[in-house]
């Protein structure tokens, strides 16, 4: 499976809604599985008001309807297709 990374920056929203979303995030890692548009979320880096994802999908369009699903609008300029080194 194709492995890509996306950036961008968070949302503005409330300290309850941010700790809900981690928890999300957290559990879609933590379940290993692919979510409905065949995404698995490997992992997920937040700071100073930017996130990146580093995830299995089938292609770029895949992660950016993942992250609309959980209402974090991105386009395909802001994911890219990359090859682990190790």
């Amino acid at each position: 499976m194709p492995k890509f990374l996306d950036h961008h920056p968070m949302p503005t929203m409330s300290p309850d809604k941010l700790k809900a979303m981690v928890a999300q995030i957290k559990s879609a890692i933590d379940s290993k599985k692919a979510d409905k548009f065949g995404v698995t979320q490997l992992n997920v880096f937040m700071g100073s008001g930017e996130a990146w994802g580093y995830a299995d999908a089938p292609n770029a369009e895949a992660v950016v309807k993942s992250h609309e699903a959980m209402g974090i609008k991105i386009t395909v300029k802001d994911v890219t297709q990359v090859s682990p080194v190790a």
